[in-house]
């Protein structure tokens, strides 16, 4: 495999306090910014391989002589940490890589901190300690194992093909999408080792690297034209590489640094698609990215009011959900949503549009069951087929299901697996809602909901049942993917 070397920096210092003389961020006396765990620096010292733990450090300089990571080519690692908030605050290779005397002497991969460990967060978090504490509360921090397990046992449908392992294994994309690696021509013992590595090692969808290169500035500021050395810009409303029937190796690599897994996975809702594929919906249960900027459901007549404010405004995902560079990744009224609107307002404007899309969702969700129960004498035989198979049913041949039924049970997915309700994009949501709702005229006359099926049915309980389809549809099709 051909991939950039990954020496340098991850964007933090160690303290190393045991087995050597104790190293701190920048020389500071430890972490920035507070919160840390006191057993941090031990969780750093974990990190190294033991051929390393009697090294010694030998300065910034011990890297680059005899040529090992100096040199005068621009691309050399070395050349472009010079040019970092990293080195002027005096964060060097050592500091995140460990001590270099032993590698210096004997160059080889078990006797310096590098891939898998190096991509580890605990690395950053010797210094970025606050940030780090608010990463470790977000989905980001955890990893959904079965997609990595999947590309263990089938490395050519999860990682050559589908790329699951893109979006899911933070440490994939760091050395294998970042690095250059030509997938298609990965070997399945090479696929193995990195989805091997991501279960034991850095069991994480995104650390810190995955989405900041430790190693260099880049072009892509923040959303207040801060120089944070991102991989990837934090807009981008040109579509076209994540529109309809995209293939995998287009939208995993999508420059949007969200985007690039918080899509829907080349959602096409052309009828050649919801007729060809019926196992399952065909957008990814992380279409936000489609969502904001309208594009992926069946539209049908319009108009159609493809997106709002929230789809143009600088920043787009980071400006709701990371105000103050928060990394916990979650909405806060007061700071997300201004200056646009105070936090009452947002407050109440979010509260609204949600109601209006749970109730409009469930009406639904009724209608398309009214149909399965006059058609087929079971209301969940309008779902996917993988659905049906994980209820321990057996569905019905999907020639038998209208082309009308499959673009609002399309429809619907697309709304309810961009777990918004509506703040993200109302009027594309309730556009598709709405369209749905005239195919299902077209093949079921009655309007009316089944039978007392609404009667008290308070907005909570609504949404639990929207939730348990999104729940039962993500099983079903894993399970039937192993």
């Amino acid at each position: 495999m051909k991939a950039r070397h990954f020496f340098g920096i991850i964007a933090a210092a160690p303290f190393l306090a045991s087995l050597w003389a104790l190293q701190s961020c920048a020389g500071q006396g430890g972490p920035l910014g507070g919160g840390i765990d006191p057993g941090l620096s031990a969780a750093f010292l974990a990190l190294l391989p033991a051929a390393q733990k009697d090294a010694a450090y030998i300065g910034a300089t011990g890297c680059t002589d005899n040529g090992c990571h100096g040199g005068r080519d621009e691309e050399v690692v070395y050349h472009q940490w010079i040019d970092t908030k990293h080195a002027s605050v005096g964060t060097t290779c050592e500091s995140c890589h460990g001590p270099g005397s032993v590698h210096r002497d004997g160059p080889a991969e078990d006797n310096i901190l590098t891939f898998p460990k190096i991509t580890s967060a605990v690395v950053c978090a010797q210094c970025h300690g606050k940030v780090y504490d608010e990463w470790r509360l977000s989905q980001h921090s955890k990893l959904i194992t079965s997609p990595i397990m999947s590309a263990v046992q089938n490395p050519s449908t999860y990682a050559r093909n589908s790329r699951c392992v893109s979006c899911h294994s933070g440490l994939w994309r760091t050395q294998i999408d970042e690095g250059g690696v030509d997938v298609p021509s990965m070997s399945n013992a090479e696929v193995q080792v990195i989805a091997n590595n991501t279960l034991n090692d850095v069991p994480h969808t995104a650390s810190c690297v995955t989405c900041h290169d430790p190693h260099s500035n880049t072009d892509y500021l923040s959303d207040d034209g801060k120089q944070v050395q991102l991989r990837h810009s934090v807009f981008n409303a040109d579509t076209t590489e994540i529109g309809p029937g995209m293939p995998a190796a287009t939208f995993t690599r999508f420059n949007q640094i969200c985007a690039q897994c918080h899509n829907g996975r080349g959602a096409n809702p052309a009828d050649s698609a919801l007729t060809s594929g019926t196992a399952r919906p065909n957008m990814h249960d992380s279409n936000q990215f489609n969502m904001l900027m309208g594009i992926g459901g069946v539209e049908g007549s319009g108009p159609v009011i493809r997106n709002t404010a929230h789809a143009n405004i600088p920043g787009q995902c980071s400006k709701c959900h990371m105000p103050d560079s928060r990394h916990s990744f979650t909405v806060s009224f007061d700071k997300g949503c201004n200056p646009c609107h105070t936090a009452a307002d947002a407050a109440a404007r979010t509260s609204v549009v949600k109601q209006e899309i749970v109730d409009k969702l469930y009406a639904l969700r009724n209608r398309m069951n009214s149909w399965a129960l006059a058609t087929f004498g079971d209301e969940d035989m309008w779902e996917y087929t993988a659905t049906i198979t994980g209820e321990g049913k057996t569905p019905p041949n999907q020639t038998l299901v209208p082309i009308q039924v499959k673009r609002a049970r399309h429809n619907y997915y697309f709304v309810l697996r961009d777990k918004c309700f509506g703040p993200h994009n109302f009027p594309y949501a309730d556009h598709l809602i709405r369209i749905a709702n005239e195919n299902m005229d077209e093949v079921f006359a009655s309007s009316a909901s089944m039978p007392g099926r609404d009667a008290g049915m308070t907005y909570e309980r609504k949404m639990a049942i929207l939730l348990s389809d999104l729940e039962r549809t993500k099983r079903a099709g894993w399970s039937e993917d192993e």
